[in-house]
């Protein structure tokens, strides 16, 4: 059943169908609130996803092209800058953001990669101003989970992607959620594979507020008598985290040519969202604003002629680059399908062409504002290909550049969230046979809030029974001819443990 058909037959069981739309959008979040209840009741296995991750090993002065790289650092100053580009913040730029560098045998957060010969710390550095420091390290540290991640699964080193390249310990070699405290394990070790991973917390990103907007002497193609309706959130470490979103606007061009629209990003009192200009001499903290972009996000379940939301809830899409191929996109990186992420020193964005708000893009997950990560132990710093920069058209626009790229990958197993329920088809994803559950759980819901208790009984057992049968047939379980261990002081008392790695000498 998909989002309309479950909405009719809960208006059909309880004989009240009035086709209003504070009605219908009450009724639509209840469904959505019933199937996130059945999702995370159990851990079920078509709720787990398999993907991989790569893995990002360490960036040192000698790069693998063969060429060197030396930093500038002055002493109480936030800027790094290096002697040439480095290619690994020329080609991810945003994947640096928020881990190590290393200098002069101190650690400092990366705030922002700038370019690839230039970064800001979140700290002034401190120590002896070197125009040549030739003993920086920049090491990947953490490592966030995807954004629809609840829970790791199963994080592993295969012999796939890079097919028979197997750590010296076994072809497959599933690494252990492990808590530090209980091992003292140091934070700093690296080795060319990892043995186990450290859930790290969580990362906040502050919710968005509200925005305002212009189309007058805007230009833009898009139609005259377009509206669209847009919202922006905050995101930080180069777009891997973002945050909730700000209300939303509706924004119409109504002038007798085409156009385009300029969103305004703003706080509640009305201040623009822009970080000040960052000042080298005189910034030695992180100013208000800094190192959050913002990303911008259009309603998809949207009448863009009448300008009213269809039946439903708000599906909202990432805003991208699209055919304007303009700022804020990263030259000969970027493509028409990549979101635009407006700097954290600018309080505006012009969305200036219809292939910008594509039905097709990405869509958003709910984010609540928290990320989850984990920090591998050892840091892996091996690799099992290295591929140095090709050059990719280069004119009239630089494109399809080949990135340098040290590669290996983890393979990762974990439980997801779903999307949510928005589209008048959009369907729930789990078994058909048991869409009803759905139904029966708003049922109970709606029958409680009226005090109705012995139906709110019926459709309770209805529910209780139903989950069983999904339970027997779809629940993920534990192979108890084959479970791993825990460390210990019983069992094995005198085996002895390699001191810098978590593996038995014997």
């Amino acid at each position: 059943m998909n989002l309309t058909e479950i909405r009719n037959k809960v208006k059909s069981i309880t004989d009240y169908s009035p086709e209003l739309t504070v009605y219908n959008e009450q009724l639509d979040i209840l469904i959505n609130d019933a199937y996130n209840a059945i999702w995370t009741e159990k851990r079920w296995r078509w709720a787990q996803k398999v993907l991989f991750v790569d893995i990002w090993p360490d960036v040192v002065p000698l790069q693998p092209d063969g060429a060197t790289r030396n930093a500038n650092v002055t002493n109480n100053r936030r800027t790094v800058t290096f002697s040439g580009t480095v290619q690994s913040l020329a080609a991810y730029p945003y994947q640096w953001e928020g881990q190590i560098i290393e200098i002069q045998g101190r650690d400092y957060f990366i705030d922002q990669v700038l370019s690839g010969t230039e970064i800001r710390l979140r700290e002034p550095f401190r120590g002896t101003t070197a125009a040549e420091n030739s003993t920086w390290k920049m090491k990947h540290r953490f490592y966030d989970l995807p954004p629809d991640a609840i829970e790791i699964l199963g994080l592993v080193h295969k012999d796939t992607p890079a097919v028979g390249k197997i750590p010296p310990y076994g072809a497959v070699r599933g690494i252990s959620a492990r808590r530090e405290e209980d091992l003292n394990l140091r934070e700093d070790f690296a080795s060319f594979y990892s043995e186990a991973y450290i859930p790290y917390g969580t990362s906040n990103v502050p919710a968005a507020e509200t925005l305002s907007f212009s189309t007058e002497g805007v230009v833009g193609t898009i139609p005259v008598g377009t509206s669209l309706e847009f919202c922006w959130a905050f995101e930080t470490d180069g777009g891997r985290k973002v945050g909730a979103l700000s209300e939303s606007i509706i924004a119409k061009i109504t002038a007798l040519v085409p156009g385009g629209i300029t969103l305004n990003f703003l706080t509640w009192d009305a201040v623009s969202v822009a970080a000040p200009a960052y000042d080298n001499l005189l910034d030695q903290g992180m100013n208000q604003f800094e190192g959050l972009r913002k990303r911008v996000y259009f309603n998809q379940n949207f009448n863009r002629s009448t300008g009213v939301r269809l039946a439903g809830l708000p599906v909202w899409r990432e805003v991208t680059i699209g055919s304007t191929a303009v700022f804020p996109a990263t030259a000969g990186l970027s493509s028409e399908t990549d979101p635009v992420q407006v700097l954290d020193t600018v309080g505006t964005y012009t969305v200036v062409s219809l292939t910008q708000v594509n039905p097709g893009n990405k869509r958003y997950i709910d984010y609540d504002g928290l990320h989850l990560r984990f920090r591998p132990y050892p840091r892996p710093i091996g690799s099992d290909f290295v591929y140095l920069f090709v050059q990719g058209q280069a004119s009239p626009t630089a494109i399809n550049n080949g990135p340098e790229r040290q590669f290996r990958q983890w393979e990762l197993r974990y439980y997801r969230k779903p999307f949510r329920l928005g589209l008048q088809t959009d369907t729930p994803e789990f078994p058909i046979e048991f869409h009803q559950l759905v139904v029966y759980k708003v049922l109970h819901d709606i029958f409680s809030k009226h005090d109705n208790l012995s139906q709110v009984q019926n459709y309770r057992k209805k529910y209780d029974d139903e989950i069983k049968r999904l339970e027997k047939r779809y629940v993920d379980s534990v192979d108890t001819n084959l479970i791993r261990q825990q460390f210990g002081i019983r069992g094995r008392i005198f085996t002895p443990f390699d001191p810098s790695s978590l593996r038995r000498l014997n």
